[in-house]
C-alpha cells in the first residue's frame, strides 16, 4: 500500500476547536513565577538541563545514536563529554556522538538568539536549521530500485534532489513532496504561516500544524524530523514556553500522534504538545527548590523552613483561594458522577454490585507528586464497590508543588485494597489559580470520563 503525497492544507476553518485552550491561563502563571525562579538561579538551571534534554532526545529518537537512560541522565547533569559515553560496537564513536548532540544543542541557542533578533521565518533560515542539525552528518542512507540500502552524500541546507520514500513498519510506502514541488510547498508553508501568526492561531495549534505540513513535505534527504521538532520548538518558545522535547518514552504517541494528521485529525498532535508544555512548566516549578545548595545543618534547615513556610502574602493567599475554589468545584462534579456511576452499576448488574460513594478530606496520591507542605488541601471521592469484587474507583485531588505554585492535580485511581491502587488517568489533571471555572470544567469532564471508562474497564478485567 502507498500512502500518496498531497498537497499540504492549511487550517480547517474551525481550527479553534482543535484546542481546549489550557495552555492560555498557564503561559499567564508560568510568567507570574518566571521572575522568583529566575533570581534563585533556579531558572538558568532548569533550562540548561532541559536544553541538553532537548538536544540528545531528538536525535535518540531518530536512531542517530542509542545512548541508554543512565547515561542521558548524566549527560544532562554534566554536560555534553564525549568521554561519558561508552564505545558501543556498531555505534558512532563517543566523539561524533558529543559532537552531534552539541550541534543540537548549538541549535536550539540559535533559536533563542533568532527570537531576540524578531527575524521573520524563512526558507533561508530553515536551511540554516538543517545545515546546523546536520553538521556532523555527512551521509544518508537510503534504498535503491532494487530495495538495496546504499550510503549517499548528504546534502546540507539545501532540498533534496531525489524522492525520498520510506517504508513503514507496516509495509506501508509514505510518499513526500517530489523533489520538483518541494520549493513551491515551502513558501506556501511559509506564508500561510504568516498569515496564522496574523490570525491569533494558539501556539499549540501552530506548532503542531506548521510540524505535520512540513513533515509532510519531507524537504530534505535526511533530518527532517529533527528541524520539525525545531521549528516547533521555535514556535513555543516565540511565545514565551518552552522547547518541545520529544523523548524516546514518547516516541509511540508521538507517532501515531502524526499518523492520526496524516488522516486528517490534527487534535492527537496538540494534545501531545499541550502535554508537553505543561510538563515542561511543571517541572519548571518543582526546580527551585532543588537549586539552593546546603553546606552546614544550619543552612539545610533554614532551606528546609522556606520550603515549608506557610503561604503568607496576600498574592500567595488570592492564589489558594482561587486554586482550591476551582478544585473543590471539580471535585464536586466527580462527586456527581461517580454516585451516577455507581446507581447504574447497580441498575445493570444488580444486586451482584453494592455501592457507597465516601468521601475523604485528606487522601494520599498515586502516580503525581505533591506537597501539602505550604497548605492542607487534599480531597477524594470514593466509589466503593463492595461485592463480589471489593475495590473502590477514586479521584484525588492534592496539591502540586514546593512551595506551592497555585497548581492543584487530580488522578483517578483503581484502588483494590486500602494499600493498592492503579492509576487510571492516562494524564493527571491540572487546575491553576489563572483559569476561570467553566473552562477547567470544560477540560475536566471528558478526563473524568475517560477516567472512570478505565476505571470500569480495568475492574472489569478483574471479575
Amino acid at each position: 500500500m502507498v500512502l500518496a503525497w498531497e498537497p499540504l492544507t492549511d487550517l480547517p476553518e474551525d481550527w479553534s476547536a482543535l484546542t481546549d485552550g489550557e495552555l492560555k491561563p498557564l503561559l499567564q502563571l508560568w510568567n507570574d513565577q518566571r521572575a522568583d525562579l529566575d533570581q534563585s538561579g533556579a531558572l538558568s538551571t532548569f533550562t540548561q538541563r532541559l536544553s541538553r534534554e532537548w538536544a540528545i532526545e531528538t536525535g535518540q529518537i531518530e536512531g542517530v545514536y542509542n545512548i541508554d537512560r543512565g547515561i542521558t541522565e548524566t549527560l544532562i547533569k554534566r554536560g555534553i563529554q564525549a568521554n561519558l559515553i561508552p564505545s558501543e560496537p556498531g555505534q558512532r564513536s563517543p566523539e561524533l556522538i558529543a559532537a552531534i548532540i552539541q550541534d543540537h544543542l548549538d541549535v536550539l541557542e540559535g533559536l533563542f538568539q533568532f527570537i531576540k533578533g524578531d527575524r521573520e521565518l524563512t526558507k533561508g533560515y530553515v536551511h540554516e536549521l538543517h545545515a546546523g542539525l546536520l553538521r556532523h552528518q555527512d551521509t544518508y542512507t537510503n534504498r535503491d530500485q532494487f530495495g538495496n540500502l546504499v550510503s549517499r552524500t548528504l546534502l546540507k541546507g539545501k532540498f533534496k534532489d531525489q524522492p525520498n520514500r520510506p517504508t513503514r513498519p507496516d509495509g506501508i510506502i509514505h510518499q513526500y513532496a517530489p523533489p520538483e514541488q518541494v520549493d513551491s510547498e515551502m513558501e506556501r508553508l511559509l506564508d500561510l504561516h504568516c498569515k496564522h501568526e496574523k490570525r491569533g492561531v494558539p501556539v499549540e495549534v501552530e506548532a503542531a500544524w506548521l510540524h505535520h505540513r512540513f513533515t509532510q513535505i519531507h524537504p530534505y534527504q535526511d533530518g527532517n524530523g529533527r528541524v520539525a521538532r525545531a521549528l516547533a520548538s521555535l514556535i513555543f518558545m516565540k511565545a514565551g514556553w518552552f522547547p518541545v522535547v520529544v523523548t524516546r518514552d514518547d516516541r509511540t504517541r508521538y507517532i501515531d500522534a502524526l499518523e492520526a494528521a496524516d488522516e486528517g485529525d490534527l487534535r492527537p498532535l496538540v494534545g501531545f504538545f499541550v502535554d508537553v508544555e505543561r510538563l515542561a512548566l511543571f517541572q519548571a516549578t518543582q526546580s527551585a527548590a532543588k537549586v539552593q545548595p546546603a553546606h552546614t545543618v544550619e543552612e539545610a534547615i533554614a532551606a528546609a523552613k522556606r520550603v515549608l513556610a506557610s503561604p503568607g502574602t496576600t498574592m500567595e493567599q488570592n492564589i489558594l483561594s482561587k486554586a482550591k475554589e476551582s478544585a473543590d468545584h471539580l471535585i464536586n462534579i466527580a462527586e456527581k458522577r461517580l454516585q451516577e456511576t455507581g446507581m447504574l452499576l447497580q441498575k445493570e448488574i444488580g444486586d451482584k454490585v453494592a455501592f457507597q460513594i465516601g468521601k475523604e478530606g485528606a487522601a494520599y496520591l498515586i502516580g503525581l507528586p505533591y506537597s501539602e507542605n505550604t497548605f492542607d488541601y487534599g480531597a477524594a471521592r470514593n466509589l466503593h464497590l463492595k461485592s463480589p469484587y471489593p475495590g473502590s474507583i477514586q479521584i484525588h485531588g492534592h496539591a502540586i508543588g514546593s512551595p506551592f505554585r497555585g497548581v492543584i492535580g487530580i488522578v483517578a485511581t483503581l484502588q483494590r485494597n486500602p494499600i493498592s491502587g492503579v492509576l487510571v488517568s492516562k494524564q493527571p489533571f491540572q487546575v491553576n489559580y489563572v483559569e476561570d471555572i467553566e473552562a477547567a470544567e470544560r477540560r475536566f469532564r471528558p478526563w473524568l470520563e475517560q477516567s472512570l471508562v478505565n476505571a470500569i474497564t480495568l475492574w472489569r478485567k478483574t471479575l
